[in-house]
């Protein structure tokens, strides 16, 4: 087949540059297929077609890849802590430390993949929280955006108000009030549980003031306006 020689062009060229486990090395470094293939003289396509017709050397491939996703992480803290604490900077290494995220998970899932069922800490999620911590702080440290100026007409009992060191105390309830009070000589006695002033209460309080009238000024006629 025409492919053939292309192929064994390849595994020659692959073992001259160090063997498979030199490829893998380059893998675990963070190198891409298409790096690799294209540093090789074939497309990524045929690359992968070569080195998947070895179970072993799949087998090598994925936990190089595995191996990358652990130096991906790292790097990706080290991103995190020293990013400059400006919108912009934070954005970019927000969306740099999304994909990273992705990507480990996708090469090593029991480690750094989200399991519906569980919530892994791992060194992903304290980056993506660490840049939304930065966030935070740079909207705290931004000063306010200033009120838009109003067009109604200010009042002239604020424009004149003098501040107080503390507002005035609100008046105090009213107190609700039982019983009869007033003077029966003055015709001006009233109940206020019945709110009449003919009332029984009303009645007996008369009757009441005028025997302690009676009793206290027992010399002189004395005329008692009030009930009739």
């Amino acid at each position: 087949m025409a492919a053939n020689p292309i192929r064994q062009k390849l595994l020659a060229d692959i073992e001259q540059a160090g063997g498979w486990e030199q490829v893998f090395e380059r893998v675990a470094s963070g190198e891409s297929q298409t790096a690799i293939a294209a540093s090789m003289g074939v497309s990524q396509g045929f690359f992968s077609r070569v080195m998947h017709l070895d179970a072993e050397r799949v087998r090598a491939f994925r936990e190089a890849k595995r191996l990358w996703a652990i130096t991906l992480v790292e790097r990706t803290g080290d991103l995190v802590n020293n990013v400059k604490e400006n919108r912009d900077s934070i954005a970019k290494v927000s969306e740099v430390a999304a994909h990273n995220r992705w990507e480990a998970g996708k090469w090593d899932r029991e480690l750094f993949g989200e399991d519906k069922g569980d919530v892994n800490v791992n060194v992903t999620n304290i980056a993506a929280l660490h840049v939304d911590a930065l966030r935070h702080r740079i909207v705290e440290a931004s000063p306010p955006l200033a009120a838009p100026p109003s067009h109604a007409p200010v009042p002239g009992a604020i424009l004149g108000a003098v501040p107080t060191e503390s507002p005035v105390p609100d008046a105090p309830a009213a107190v609700e009030r039982h019983g009869v009070d007033g003077d029966a000589d003055a015709g001006t006695l009233w109940c206020h549980d019945c709110r009449r002033n003919d009332c029984r209460h009303a009645k007996h309080e008369y009757a009441r003031q005028a025997q302690a009238y009676a009793e206290h000024q027992p010399t002189g006629p004395r005329l008692l306006r009030g009930l009739v």
